[in-house]
């Protein structure tokens, strides 16, 4: 793997199957099950849970003044939601809603605090998730910045295969995720037309290929050297 997959892998927006262990949150707050649309808070409203994903998938995104969506993270498996309400203000910075059906353990605010306060290895989980976060956001504003779309769309396929593939022969990699052009186009900061051409000039140039409804990368490394041709 090159620097560049490395990075790729490092600033991935899917937190999903994080290697936190929570089990001890078991005994505070209670188990939630929520169906698919599902929105957990709002951005700029007071916080008063924090939320550790069991299963299932939740996205984060903020709407602008004019109602457009951009998409910043998809909270997956022992990934913490609703940490920004911990400080002072105790206020949402972002939306939350299920992108699959979820099973969470809901803890308030208050007991969350007196839960690290006990156990303070859990902490240092807490803040390396919120620092995976924000490198994160530093990312998303330098690339939403100067960053060309065909290979902001070719990382993100990259960074999808990284968390949802199969290995097939040679360098080919079959995603097990279904996706809409819509959702990445959230996801990146851009249009879905620019997308659609986008991902229409990788079929044409058989980068990629559609099978059953899944997307196939024909060669991960053939990808990954054009998603390095980053900047205007």
């Amino acid at each position: 793997m090159d620097d560049n997959m490395r990075e790729l892998e490092l600033l991935n927006p899917w937190f999903d199957k994080l290697p936190y262990d929570w089990n001890s949150l078991s005994n505070y707050g209670t188990e939630v099950s929520c169906k698919k649309n599902t929105i957990l808070f709002n951005q700029n409203e007071p916080g008063e849970f924090i939320y550790m994903v069991r299963s299932g998938r939740v996205r984060l995104y903020l709407i602008s003044s004019s109602g457009e969506e951009k998409a910043l993270s998809i909270i997956g498996e022992n990934g913490i939601l609703g940490e920004c309400c911990l400080g002072q203000d105790s206020i949402h910075s972002t939306n939350a809603v299920c992108a699959s059906e979820v099973r969470l353990q809901k803890i308030s605010r208050n007991d969350f605090l007196h839960f690290i306060a006990q156990k303070p290895e859990y902490i240092l989980q807490t803040l390396d998730l919120i620092t995976k976060k924000y490198r994160l956001l530093c990312m998303q504003s330098l690339h939403l910045s100067y960053m060309k779309s065909l290979p902001r769309i070719c990382g993100l396929l990259i960074q999808l295969a990284l968390k949802y593939s199969v290995k097939q022969e040679g360098n080919k990699h079959q995603l097990t995720i279904l996706f809409t052009q819509q959702e990445m186009a959230n996801l990146l900061g851009t249009t879905r037309v620019t997308v659609a051409k986008n991902m229409k000039w990788l079929e044409d140039n058989n980068y990629i290929f559609k099978d059953n409804k899944y997307y196939i990368i024909n060669d991960i490394k053939e990808l990954n050297e054009l998603s390095k041709d980053q900047f205007d």
